[in-house]
């Protein structure tokens, strides 16, 4: 009876000791963004932020700091309120000594982009319970920014309760705009000669935290703006950049590619050249939407990644090479609500945009759509074995193994092992492409050796794809031939099972072993 009473008080412990429900880091009470365009061409943006703080994480690591980066050449950052309420109520505000302006990380190995400067706010009187209240502007003196600009995802790391996003623009301007993966109604109002337009959302769930997400994959959302009259003149922007070759860059292309017999070796020479020049990391937004000369990228040695793709451009170019930059956006119903903030990369060749070109939107720089080329992921490969008295992994009682070489740079070395480490999957996963790959194993049996344990034929196949495992046997040899075929590149949370199962088949590694024994 006594070992019965401790028995059920250490049960109820236990019990009382479990989560019944991961608790958040913290929680914005409310998060609003406004976009402002005025008749004379400043512009503003607004952030108000109230967040909850619940973890020694959040109030220690992920949220313990605000970071601006902004211009202050043509951009000024006013502060309208930064300050702490604690738990009891305390308002601590936040002192001069807790704004710190530095160079942004992404600046410090570019001089041309040094005058960009961070604003890091040190958040005081943080305690658990504790909400930072944070109220800023940037304001954009006119010409700076060619048009308002907007791309805007929602994918913070902690849910809201209430998250408000607003666009404001004089009535003559056109204004194109989308809210993406969401079925969400703006709120339109013309008042002052400014047309207004505003989503509310409530109970905003965070970001995953573990798991990738994306635009593409339809699992991140999203509002994209733009008082562009299209997109084709929001890529005038850039085309208009971009100069005519110079002597230096001909000069360089001439002599980068002197001991090429082919074209394409001229573009792998000229490629390999740009993609060793040093990488700037900032934005088109945070660069003003301009890009620097090609002279310039090739005399300082570094570039953004818009400004390599345009200097690749222009290398090729330069040695009678057919190139052109193109520009890839995200999917919108509305083709000209994605402007330049909502661009996701430059570039004359992407190998990675092409497998995924299904789920996004490429165009040249006259916003006309491209069909990429893409790169095959079909692998094919042979293996020969050999099974004698002397090769193999020595056993007890005259047994040897072999184990089948495992497959290097296919589905199961990266892609198969990362996208399936839980058994469900609450978001969409888009994979980085379909692989069609057959791994031809024969094993070679020598006389005196006899076969005891192989590999079991198995086939499983569902909406997803396809996976085999084909064996035949014979006297002096057994082959064995495994497949993996995918033919669905997004997989929802639905699909995620169907997708686990093949990836737990083809990645298990306990039938890829042969046991032979040794006839006396």
């Amino acid at each position: 009876m006594k070992n019965t009473y401790y028995y059920i008080v250490t049960l109820v412990m236990l019990i009382l000791a479990l989560p019944m429900k991961a608790a958040s880091e913290a929680e914005f009470g409310k998060l609003s963004k406004t976009y402002t365009l005025h008749a004379d061409g400043s512009q503003e943006m607004r952030v108000q932020k109230e967040l909850t703080l619940f973890t020694h994480a959040a109030m220690n690591r992920v949220y313990g700091e605000s970071f601006i980066i902004y211009n202050p050449e043509y951009q000024k950052l006013e502060i309208h309120d930064s300050y702490t309420r604690q738990k009891d109520g305390t308002i601590v505000k936040t002192p001069e000594n807790a704004f710190v302006e530095v160079l942004p990380s992404a600046a410090a190995d570019a001089p041309a982009y040094n005058s960009l400067k961070e604003m890091v706010i040190v958040h005081t009187g943080l305690e658990l319970g504790a909400t930072i209240y944070l109220d800023y502007s940037v304001v954009t003196r006119p010409g700076y920014l060619p048009e308002l600009d907007v791309c805007e995802q929602v994918e913070e790391l902690s849910p809201i309760r209430e998250y408000v996003f607003s666009l404001s623009v004089p009535e003559s301007k056109p204004l194109h705009y989308e809210w993406l993966n969401g079925k969400i109604a703006p709120v339109v109002k013309t008042a002052d000669g400014m047309k207004t337009v505003t989503w509310t959302l409530k109970n905003v769930q965070p970001r995953p935290y573990s798991l990738d997400v994306s635009l593409p994959a339809g699992n991140i959302q999203a509002v994209v703006a733009s008082t562009y009259a299209s997109k084709a003149d929001a890529l005038k922007v850039i085309k208009q950049q971009l100069e005519n070759n110079g002597k230096d860059v001909s000069e360089l292309a001439q002599k980068l590619t002197a001991g090429a017999q082919t074209t394409e070796q001229k573009k792998d020479l000229l490629t390999v050249y740009v993609e060793g020049l040093g990488n700037c990391s900032l934005t088109l937004s945070q660069t003003g939407y301009r890009l620097r000369p090609a002279f310039e990228v090739i005399r300082s040695a570094y570039g953004t990644e818009a400004e390599k793709a345009a200097l690749l451009a222009a290398l090729q170019q330069a040695i009678g090479i057919r190139a052109e930059l193109k520009a890839a956006f995200p999917k919108t119903e509305d083709k000209d609500a994605a402007g330049l903030a909502a661009l996701s990369g430059l570039f004359v060749t992407n190998n990675g945009v092409a497998d995924i070109q299904d789920f996004i939107s490429v165009v040249d720089l006259n916003a006309q759509p491209v069909a990429l080329k893409k790169v095959t992921h079909v692998i094919s490969r042979t293996d020969t074995l050999r099974m004698s008295d002397k090769t193999g992994k020595m056993l007890a009682g005259g047994y040897r193994k072999i184990d089948l070489p495992q497959a290097r740079g296919g589905w199961a070395s990266y892609d198969g092992r990362m996208t399936a480490l839980n058994t469900t999957r609450p978001v969409n996963l888009l994979l980085r492409y379909l692989p069609d790959e057959t791994y031809t194993y024969i094993v070679k049996i020598d006389e005196g050796m006899k076969s005891t344990v192989i590999p079991t034929n198995k086939k499983m196949e569902n909406p997803v794809g396809s996976m085999e495992v084909a064996v035949k046997k014979a006297v002096d040899k057994i082959e064995i031939i495994r497949t993996l075929k995918l033919k669905k590149q997004l997989i929802t949370p639905a699909d995620y099972p169907a997708y686990y199962c093949l990836m737990a088949e083809w990645m298990d590694i306990n039938g890829n072993s042969l046991l032979f024994q040794t006839i006396k």
